[in-house]
């Protein structure tokens, strides 16, 4: 466990324009921001710099009526803004100061900032303070998290023992690589023929048939519209599409759309469809189908295992879940590092699920640090969707791309002029990242 005093910090951020249209819930992105964080830290008299990087996506931490893809871009600048001027000073263990950090954002932000926005500036400093503090214990991330760097089994929750905090610390291993599972947009292309006129020409894959023959992915997360009707039809498309697919799995993300009955005629309309068998047969789990503000209200039940992923915005979110019945939860580093790791260790307890979904990370230092942190809590398969959908390093310099491309050989290659992640049987080697640092 060490404890660090945070000297200073600041924040940047870079322009991110979509290849292809993302869309998710009755959100449409096309174009977006990436913010970079820079921290300083004093530990024993030494002076170290650690970085981060999240995408700021819209619409997702906030959902409310009335508010534009802009103003929820807006609120989560306010949050790094806010985590930013409040981190400076501030002394403990990694979690103790993650703790202070979002309380303190949380009071700074307007009232009814849901807790999911008002976290995302404090998870992005987390990620440049773990960095820091990774650097300089010398060591990569993975050993510092079982070594206990970063302090949490002193500041367990109480719905875990040290002894299960030990445990699952316990477990983490070397990164080697990770299987990624695609996402398939509701209206996103399934068959090259799909494929419009004004299509990106970058060279990289654009249809769900394309993808999955040049990379191998043979792990699927479809996006759900809460139309019972609309996504059975599309589910049937995509099955016959994937039924021939070795090994194919599948999950569901419903984005909060869904109501208790609605969702009840989609399960049932999946149960009894022949033309879905085998896509049921490789179903893993419903992802997030009811708002959040309704979804921990009472209980679920029912054969095909619910996952949380809007709702997990709270340290004692999961436990609660968990008592309702629901099967697991997401992690995700814009969430938080430290309770991705705390929740792991609650799921291993509890005999749950945790899923490894992502947010559009980007290639670079956003996808490394995820990447890094999925590794080390050992999901079966990372929902892996940025590199697709926006490809490339956007607003990186040539300089940055070489030299992660010479440092990270196995995670990326060139696809003509494009650099993006190198996909072999639908792994992506994640070897480089046992390194010094957090995902460097």
């Amino acid at each position: 466990m060490t404890t660090v005093e945070i000297k200073d910090v600041s924040w940047t951020e870079r322009p991110v324009t979509m290849r292809l249209p993302f869309q998710f819930g009755s959100t449409e992105v096309r174009s977006t921001a990436e913010a970079y964080c820079t921290l300083r830290i004093e530990v024993a008299g030494k002076s170290v710099e650690g970085k981060s990087a999240q995408l700021m996506v819209p619409r997702w931490f906030d959902k409310r009526q009335g508010l534009s893809n802009s103003d929820t871009i807006e609120e989560l600048r306010a949050t790094v803004a806010a985590a930013v001027k409040a981190a400076p000073g501030m002394r403990g263990t990694a979690l103790e100061l993650t703790r202070q950090l979002r309380a303190q954002v949380l009071a700074d932000m307007p009232v009814g900032t849901p807790e999911l926005a008002a976290g995302f500036g404090p998870a992005l400093v987390e990620m440049a303070l773990i960095d820091a503090i990774c650097v300089a214990v010398e060591l990569p991330f993975w050993r510092a998290a079982k070594a206990d760097v970063f302090g949490l089994s002193a500041g367990r929750p109480a719905s875990l023992t040290e002894a299960e905090i030990s445990h699952s610390l316990g477990m983490i291993e070397a990164p080697q690589s990770l299987r990624l599972r695609h996402t398939i947009g509701f209206d996103a292309p399934l068959r090259t023929e799909d494929v419009g006129e004004d299509g990106p020409k970058d060279g990289l894959p654009v249809s769900v048939e394309e993808i999955i023959a040049r990379t191998g992915i043979n792990a699927l997360k479809i996006k759900l519209k809460g139309d019972p009707e609309a996504d059975l039809r599309r589910l049937r498309a995509i099955a016959a599409l994937t039924d021939s697919v070795p090994d194919c799995t599948a999950t569901l993300d419903a984005n909060e759309q869904y109501s208790t009955d609605a969702f009840a005629e989609l399960m049932d309309g999946l149960e009894h469809d022949a033309a879905l068998k085998r896509l049921r047969f490789g179903l893993r789990f419903v992802e997030q189908p009811f708002p959040r503000e309704t979804a921990l209200n009472a209980p679920v039940s029912g054969p095909t295992p619910l996952i949380i992923d809007e709702s997990d915005d709270s340290e004692d979110a999961f436990e609660r879940a968990l008592s309702l019945g629901w099967s697991g939860s997401s992690i995700k580093s814009c969430k938080g590092v430290l309770r991705a790791l705390l929740n792991t260790a609650l799921a291993r307890a509890k005999g749950a699920v945790i899923s490894g979904e992502d947010l559009t990370c980007q290639p670079g230092l956003c996808w490394q640090q995820d990447s890094a942190m999925m590794s080390a809590c050992g999901v079966t398969d990372v929902e892996r969707n940025g590199h697709h959908f926006a490809g490339g390093f956007q607003g990186a310099g040539s300089d940055e791309i070489a030299e992660r491309m010479r440092v990270h050989q196995g995670i990326y290659a060139m696809t003509g002029d494009v650099a993006s992640l190198r996909i072999e049987a639908g792994r992506v080697d994640v070897r480089s990242l046992d390194s010094v640092g957090f995902g460097r």
